[in-house]
């Protein structure tokens, strides 16, 4: 055999085996990788604006301090289950007593403060799926998520149902939608059903209970009111009525006039608020009302100057509806049961986030809120408003129990 044959022989086993190799680790290699890929069993799916306002309909039209405590009450569904269990064998309590024992209870503050509203506590409880899928949504598209509220409030606005009343005054302030009590020291949570006021395309969250309004209670346009409920009894609690706000602008929700991020151990993602934000709202698509402009943006979440803005109005609301409610009770106007809305709090050094933290992905508040606290007495109660669910909310018994 030539010495040329000897070489392309050898040359050509060499090929070959460079091939047989090849073959056998890029397979490999596609294995590892392909591993590292899918996310984790029960990772949370990215909502679209369609979804988005499906699951925001039945709190859309709340207050705006309303909507922030049930955001994050809806965080923790093992707290609100624990709570509507607690307040079922202890509603035959006077109200201050009840107020009292759950100032000493281990929950959220935004838990506590849903313990004002039983009907709604009940609502959170017995739509347990909607309410946790809510949390969740909120926890990873917290930007999106006000921006649905908004956008449905929008639409609400736009068809002529959502007005001001002598119970919720409706206006709007650097182009968002902002509702808040006429009377700081009463507050009206309105009912309605989100499955029809949208229209008869807009489809129901899937088995959610839709609890039926209250005895005589007339709709109207489509949103009713039952019996007021006085908010001077929780004033002084540092989880009380006028300690929450939204931040409409930067995506997320104040406690205290700081960013407040939930610390629920149950949601996806924990420990990484605001991951999922996908600006869904900030261009056209199915779920986006034409003419809607989104505020809370990608560019703007988890910037101090945003969370410095919206605490800003949000201190401003409060002093405002403060000095309200300290002008009612003060000409003798008692909210029902004499509770008229005084002495309310300060923050304290425990309760609130500083401002300059805003809501950004894998930061938790610099200072959690110490729920159990009292804060200082200071400004009167009003302007923010207790938490929310769906569910026809209104007094000691507005709400039909399970």
């Amino acid at each position: 055999m030539s010495s040329k044959t000897t070489i392309s022989a050898y040359r050509c086993a060499r090929q070959l085996m460079a091939l047989t190799l090849a073959g056998l680790l890029i397979p490999a290699a596609q294995m590892n990788l392909s591993a590292q890929e899918p996310p984790p069993q029960g990772a949370y799916s990215p909502l679209e604006a369609v979804q988005l306002d499906q699951l925001v309909a039945p709190i859309a039209l709340y207050p705006d301090a309303l909507v922030a405590q049930i955001l994050t009450a809806s965080t923790y569904p093992d707290q609100i289950g624990e709570a509507s269990n607690w307040y079922e064998a202890n509603k035959g309590l006077p109200r201050a007593e009840r107020a009292n024992i759950v100032n000493g209870m281990n929950w959220d503050p935004s838990v506590k403060a849903v313990t004002a509203f039983p009907a709604i506590l009940n609502n959170l409880a017995r739509n347990t799926a909607w309410a946790s899928q809510l949390g969740n949504a909120y926890y990873n598209q917290p930007a999106d998520v006000m921006n649905a509220v908004q956008a449905m409030r929008f639409q609400a606005q736009q068809s002529g149902t959502l007005v001001s009343t002598p119970q919720q005054r409706v206006y709007a302030e650097n182009g968002e939608i902002m509702i808040a009590p006429v009377n700081p020291a009463l507050v009206y949570v309105p009912y309605y059903n989100p499955w029809g006021i949208w229209g008869p395309l807009f489809v129901a969250y899937p088995g959610y209970y839709l609890f039926p309004p209250p005895p005589g209670l007339v709709l109207g346009l489509g949103i009713g009111f039952g019996v007021g409920i006085g908010i001077g009894l929780f004033a002084h609690y540092g989880w009380g009525w006028g300690a929450w706000g939204a931040n409409w602008h930067g995506g997320g929700v104040f406690y205290h006039h700081g960013a407040y991020f939930s610390h629920s151990a149950t949601v996806f993602n924990h420990g990484h608020f605001g991951g999922y934000n996908r600006g869904v709202f900030e261009h056209a698509g199915r779920g986006v009302p034409g003419g809607f402009h989104a505020a809370a943006t990608r560019a703007n979440f988890g910037h101090a100057e945003a969370a410095r803005a919206g605490a800003a109005h949000a201190a401003a609301e409060h002093g405002a509806a403060s000095h309200a409610a300290a002008s009612h009770a003060a000409a003798g106007h008692a909210a029902p049961g004499a509770h008229a809305a005084a002495g309310a709090h300060a923050a304290s050094a425990g309760h609130a986030a500083p401002a300059s933290h805003a809501a950004a992905p894998s930061h938790a508040p610099a200072a959690h809120a110490a729920a159990a606290k009292p804060a200082t007495a200071g400004h009167a109660s009003g302007g923010k408003a207790a938490p929310a669910a769906h569910a026809a909310a209104h007094g000691e018994g507005g709400g039909h129990k399970k």
